[in-house]
Order: C-alpha cells, then structure tokens, then sequence
C-alpha cells in the first residue's frame, strides 16, 4: 500500500458534495429501492458521518457490523452511543447473545426486510459498517443456499446492484489510517475496555463465546489471564486493528461502484 490509496482514486471530502449527491438519489424516480452505504477501513468516521446524514434527511441506519449485533458488547465494538441511539433509530445493534452466531445469509435477510420497509415510508435507509462481505452481498444481490452438509454457501448472478445505491467509501494514507487507529485503541482502554470485558466474564460470559473473538475482546482477556502487560495489550490490539483494517481495504477494490472520499 503506497502511502496514499491510490488505487481507491479518493477525492478530498467534502460534506457538502456528498449531501448533494444524497439529495439527488432522494429526488431520483426510480423502480429499485433506494439505499445509501458508508464504508471504510476501521476509524475513517464512518459512524459520524451517517449520524450527520439521517439527521439531515431525517432517515434511519442500518448497522452493517458483525460485532455490534451483540448485546452488552460496546466499547470494543465502537458502538453509537446511548444518546446516539436514542436520537436516530439504529437496526442490527444489540439482537444477539454472546454466543450467538450471526452470518451473512441471517444479514442479507434482516437487512432486506428493513430497506423495502424503509422505502414503503419514503425512507432512503443508511446501510454503514465495515464488514465488506455483508454489504457487498446484500447490495449485489447474493443468493444463498445450503449444501447437503448444511453449510452455507452464496454466489453472485450477475455482479449488478440489486438496489439503487450511493456507495461513499471513506479513506485515508496508511501513516494517518494507522494513527487513527492507534488513537482510537487508546480511547476506547481510557474509556473502561478492561472494564466492560471483566464485567461480561463475571455475568458468565465465556471467554471462547463468538463475541469474545473479537478484536479487542480477546486481547483484553488473554490480559486478565495476566498472559501480557497492559502495555503489550494494547499494542496487540493496534496491531490486530491494523492488519483488519488492510484487509477491509483489500475487500473493497473488488466493489469498483465505491466513490471514495479521504478523511485527512
């Protein structure tokens, strides 16, 4: 990765192009249903900026994250805030146990449900998140079906967008992608990480439960286990949040329909 993503050929960003571009899918007529993502590596402010844009077109979001479905799970998961939940109604956060297991199958049908809904109200819903495989196989259009072992399985018909999507990816040069990333790890051990994770263990959540595997979680775990310091803690988590953030990068070349802004 060259020191700006090139590959992305990301414009500068700009609030107010994008909510001209916003505007304008709203005033579209159009036989597909209506649908604006947000995507991007982890810390590119993916979560801010859908907040600002359903406050301005008094619409609702869509979590597309495959941690922030589950319950009790908050600082690790960067998940919106009380107030900020209270103040746009938000899907997909906070329906599952820690040892639930959620797919993209389970995603691309909650998700489509709550979009045709969304757009029966005149609604254009805000689908935002960074697991690239659960939007790119609910706005493409995947197809799924399980084999004769019950194992899920998709494929791609045709590579076309299922809806009519604004696609805005947000990005930014490695050397400032990581410092956000490191900043953002400091912020969320400053906010009581150890804290929330030593309270889930006392509630009796397992620490080999699915929400446990988190980046973040099983980090902090393996820190009350007392097998690293505090410091080795967190870097490990940086690191981890690093190596995931080049491969949310790597996912999104193959979706050429993103139009990417950099946050710097």
């Amino acid at each position: 990765m060259n020191n700006v993503i090139k590959e992305f050929d990301a414009e500068p960003f700009d609030l107010t192009k994008i909510l001209n571009s916003v505007q304008s899918l709203s005033l579209q007529s159009s036989p597909q249903e209506k649908v604006l993502v947000i995507l991007g590596a982890t810390a590119t402010g993916k979560s801010s900026l859908a907040m600002k844009l359903a406050e301005t077109f008094n619409t609702e979001i869509i979590s597309a994250d495959s941690m922030s479905v589950y319950k009790n799970f908050n600082i690790g998961t960067a998940k919106p805030t009380a107030q900020e939940l209270k103040k746009i109604r938000h899907y997909l956060i906070d329906i599952l146990e820690p040892d639930e297991k959620f797919s993209v199958a389970e995603f691309v049908k909650l998700a489509s449900e709550i979009i045709t809904e969304m757009n029966s109200r005149g609604k254009i819903p805000i689908v935002v998140g960074g697991t690239g495989l659960y939007i790119q196989a609910l706005i493409e259009g995947y197809k799924f079906y399980d084999d004769v072992k019950s194992q899920e399985k998709f494929f791609l018909e045709t590579g076309k967008l299922k809806y009519n999507a604004l696609v805005i990816g947000l990005t930014a040069s490695r050397q400032k992608l990581y410092e956000r990333i490191n900043e953002r790890t400091k912020k969320m051990f400053d906010a009581g990480l150890v804290e929330e994770v030593q309270k889930l263990l006392s509630a009796g959540v397992k620490p080999n439960a699915q929400a446990m595997l988190g980046i973040g979680y099983k980090e902090t775990v393996e820190f009350l286990k007392g097998a690293a310091t505090f410091d080795e803690t967190i870097s490990k988590v940086s690191q981890a949040t690093r190596n995931f953030a080049k491969r949310q990068l790597t996912w999104y070349r193959r979706m050429n329909y993103i139009k990417f802004f950099n946050v710097e």
